[in-house]
């Protein structure tokens, strides 16, 4: 039987536990520990019910504790359920003579369960699963165990509403954030993350010496799907683009959505200068394959600006910079086509031509070429 002393010690715990952010099922394994070093009883256990019936958490002192949990859940019947259902305590001092539960008791007695003492946990606008109490033999708990065996479930009950609405929140914080850095077309990082990553590079590529490339996207002519289709119909081709240009990346590589038709790609940890030709062409072949976007086939060219870190003073905004200047240069040139600029060559004046790679687009004259 729990004396005030012990039970104020476990009630203590509980009370500092609100105050961190231990999980869910740490908290209830260290309970039902407690639960049996305080109270009269072999064992203990909780199961946490969903909305839709199934348990979303289980936690047990030990085995056969974990054994009597699932059984409940496996037969949807016992102590633990009921106590649910109705939000009483249920109390089966002996469950030899137990005929609440026709199809739990007799298994249960098989395996060593002699009584069973079950308080719910919830409050009145809800109910969250219940507390089991477990004997190997016969026996009631006084009315004092009864008092504290409550106090205790309804202590963990506060705790747990506690622990969720903070889960909740925390869910809710990171999907803002997740909102806040991402495009929401395409789902792709946007300009900040994109940002971030860039600055993470610079930090790499100062400690290995590698170097990285960013590829300025933009798709030639394609105000020309909005003005004949419709922008749902452009949107569906920027997500069909977005999705062949993230096939042909490395899985660390970045591909990001600014704004419009414009993406730009992060590759790190280039040994030279030259690998961005073997990029360009993955990515000139991702665009070559004609696109079908509501029956409507379409033909993509893009121009596509090239810089790379480790050539200059560096920051993120001047390397998204220099490739987008590449970009117009290329585009100015003609579209269909890519070119690399060296920072430096900003220092040359803008008509400096920086090196000039055309890409070759597939053109189609009985289907939409944007061009």
């Amino acid at each position: 039987m729990a004396n005030e002393r012990q039970l104020s010690e476990v009630l203590g715990e509980f009370a500092r536990t609100m105050l961190t952010d231990f999980p869910i099922q740490a908290i209830l394994d260290h309970l039902v520990e407690r639960i049996v070093d305080i109270m009269p009883i072999t064992a203990a256990g909780v199961t946490l019910i969903s909305l839709d019936g199934e348990p979303r958490y289980i936690a047990a002192s030990n085995d056969a504790a974990l054994r009597f949990e699932k059984l409940q859940d496996e037969l949807g019947e016992g102590p633990c359920v009921a106590a649910y259902k109705t939000g009483a305590a249920v109390s089966v001092p002996d469950l030899r003579r137990d005929v609440q539960f026709p199809t739990f008791t007799p298994r249960a007695l098989e395996v060593g369960l002699a009584a069973v003492f079950t308080f719910p946990l919830g409050q009145a606008d809800g109910r969250l699963g219940a507390l089991d109490l477990y004997r190997d033999s016969p026996g009631r708990l006084t009315d004092q165990s009864m008092k504290a065996a409550q106090t205790l479930a309804d202590v963990a009950t506060a705790y747990l509403i506690n622990a969720q609405a903070r889960a909740d929140l925390k869910s809710a914080s990171e999907l803002s954030r997740e909102t806040a850095l991402h495009d929401a077309l395409t789902g792709l990082p946007n300009r900040t993350l994109l940002l971030q990553r860039l600055e993470h590079a610079f930090l790499r590529s100062q400690r290995t010496g590698w170097i990285s490339a960013v590829f300025f996207v933009d798709l030639d002519g394609f105000k020309t799907v909005n003005d004949s289709f419709g922008h749902q119909a452009g949107d569906e081709l920027l997500v069909a683009v977005a999705e062949r240009l993230s096939g042909v990346l490395r899985p660390a590589d970045t591909l990001a959505r600014l704004s419009g038709d414009e993406f730009v790609i992060l590759c790190e940890e280039l040994a030279n200068t030259t690998q961005a030709d073997v990029i360009v062409s993955r990515l000139e072949a991702a665009l070559a394959r004609r696109f079908e976007v509501f029956g409507i086939e379409i033909d993509v060219t893009a121009s596509i600006g090239i810089a790379f870190t480790g050539r200059g003073p560096d920051t993120a905004e001047s390397i998204i910079h220099a490739a987008d200047t590449a970009m117009y240069r290329a585009k100015r040139a003609g579209g269909g086509r890519h070119l690399i600029l060296d920072l430096r060559d900003q220092q040359l004046g803008s008509d400096h031509p920086g090196r000039d790679h055309s890409i070759h687009g597939v053109v189609d004259c009985d289907k939409l070429h944007i061009d």
